[in-house]
């Protein structure tokens, strides 16, 4: 450090010396207004966007068929309203569990319209024993051991 000192106020006065040495450079104040050449880099993901609006999406040239991945096919897709009678007993039991119970329009994938027929005609076959009731009444046959 330098031995030289600044005086204080107090000292001037005893000393009568009015010498003071700047101890360092003051700069003045840089306010936001003053800086106005300066050059602020783009963002360049902006420029990219504008030329993507410009040519906008394109369909592919040659579309891919998706092989049959996914669920596989439901039970009342290929069913016909005309075909639901209630001696069709092969297509009715394919609306009925292993238990008899009547499957829901998600599990077999039918309209209202036809759910509503084949829960009618399942209730008519019922009705005239061509169906059972419940499961209970079929008989299963187990293997002894």
């Amino acid at each position: 450090m330098s031995e030289q000192t600044n005086p204080t106020p107090e000292q001037e006065e005893v000393d009568g010396v009015a010498d003071v040495t700047p101890v360092a450079s003051v700069k003045p104040p840089v306010y936001i207004e003053d800086i106005t050449d300066i050059d602020e880099p783009e963002d360049e993901g902006y420029a990219d966007e504008e030329e993507d609006d410009e040519e906008g999406f394109r369909a592919p040239e040659q579309y891919v068929e998706r092989e049959g991945s996914g669920r596989p096919r439901r039970i009342g897709s290929d069913v016909r309203y005309d075909e639901i009678d209630y001696k069709n007993i092969g297509l009715l039991s394919r609306f009925l569990d292993r238990r008899g119970r009547i499957l829901s329009r998600r599990k077999t994938r039918v309209s209202a319209k036809v759910q509503r027929k084949i829960v009618r005609e399942i209730k008519r076959a019922r009705h005239l024993a061509l169906l059972p009731y419940t499961a209970d009444q079929t008989r299963i046959v187990r293997k002894r051991r």
